[in-house]
């Protein structure tokens, strides 16, 4: 196929993927100069799924009316082009140059609480769109979500999963299919009825991946009830953890039923650690040539900080100092005056200074 131009147009450079309902490859748009890469995915290939003719073609033009709605949105991809050829339906979308979510989540490796809150909110913000647009993705997993090479920023991909929110994909079948990955997908999903919660519990189980550097298909459940249990694993405040908890909920009535409600939910969690005091300033989340100039920062404020300190504690033992030697010389003067007037009026007592009587000397009488 690697010489065949699909539409005339876009040649294939590699296979990515290849499932029943679609297969991706990666492709050159040859119309442009450039040669771009670019996305294209054959839409519910006939040799893979049995599905009348105008049923797919029906299904491909809902697809394309869906995907457009999503053009609007920098954190998914854009749908370039759509054709149809040879009786077999395609999509092109935008390359999106960046590495998967699940290169970073590796086992045994945990996340700090706050960069699961920073990804949690990226995240959400996306789905908030994609739900208030009436579309569900349906297979929410990390390596459905690059880090663009461009500004670091997540993006959400492979939306050949969505479906319209009032309608089954297969309605026209009377079939219901399941679409979604073993871990991140719940009971109803499983079922073939997926809901916006769906999407909701798959980023909360993504979360609790960070979290504890356990996939989710290795963690436990209790028996009872279904609920993942995994707190044990993780160093997460019990508001983060009760956060994540309702949005991996068993029942899809018991989660948060929108991305806005999870969003508002977590603000008061980005905004208590965002406001705990500090000695010195949080590193923020830069790019990580910024990292040994920040570290040098904070260290020459730590410096700071302490000499400050030792210049204060001195004044205070110094004045203390001046202190007790001014109040041990009044004590001494005032002491000393007291010996010396004591020791007078005792001298005194003892030997009286003698009294000088006016004495008259009586001349000798002559005789005659």
């Amino acid at each position: 196929m690697s010489n065949q131009l699909l539409g005339e147009r876009y040649r294939v450079v590699r296979v990515l993927s290849q499932g029943v309902f679609c297969q991706t490859y990666t492709v050159e748009d040859t119309y442009l100069s450039d040669r771009p890469i670019c996305i294209l995915k054959h839409f519910l290939p006939s040799s893979r799924c049995a599905i009348p003719l105008e049923i797919r073609r029906r299904l491909f033009i809902r697809e394309i009316q869906a995907l457009a709605k999503l053009g609007e949105c920098d954190s998914v991809p854009n749908l370039l082009d759509s054709f149809e050829d040879h009786l077999e339906f395609y999509l092109v979308q935008e390359f999106i140059e960046g590495h998967p979510l699940s290169t970073e989540l590796l086992p045994g490796q945990r996340w700090s609480e706050d960069k699961v809150l920073q990804m949690l909110q990226e995240l959400l913000s996306i789905l908030n769109f994609v739900h208030n647009h009436g579309l569900i993705h349906r297979d929410v997993k990390p390596n459905n979500i690059l880090r663009r090479k461009q500004d670091h920023r997540l993006v959400l991909i492979d939306f050949g999963a969505v479906k319209p929110i009032w309608s089954e994909l297969f309605a026209d079948t009377n079939t219901t299919i399941a679409i979604g990955t073993p871990g991140y997908m719940p009971y109803e999903q499983e079922r073939g009825k997926p809901c916006p919660s769906s999407d909701i519990y798959a980023l909360g189980m993504i979360a609790i991946q960070a979290l504890t550097g356990v996939h989710p298909t290795k963690l436990p459940k209790d028996g009872g009830t279904g609920e993942v249990i995994w707190q044990h694993l993780a160093l997460v405040s019990p508001e983060l953890a009760a956060v994540v908890n309702k949005m991996v909920h068993y029942r899809f009535q018991d989660r948060y039923q929108s991305a806005k409600e999870v969003l508002d939910a977590l603000l008061p969690v980005a905004n208590f650690h965002t406001s705990i005091p500090q000695t010195l300033p949080t590193l923020p989340p830069p790019e990580l040539s910024l990292k040994a100039q920040t570290l040098s920062t904070r260290q020459a404020q730590l410096e700071s900080w302490i000499e400050e300190q030792t210049i204060h504690n001195t004044t205070i033992v110094v004045f203390s100092k001046k202190t007790a030697w001014l109040i041990g010389l009044i004590l001494g003067t005032v002491s000393g005056a007291i010996i010396m007037i004591v020791s007078y009026w005792s001298v005194q007592i003892v030997s009286p200074v003698p009294r000088i009587e006016n004495l008259q000397l009586q001349q000798p009488r002559l005789s005659r």
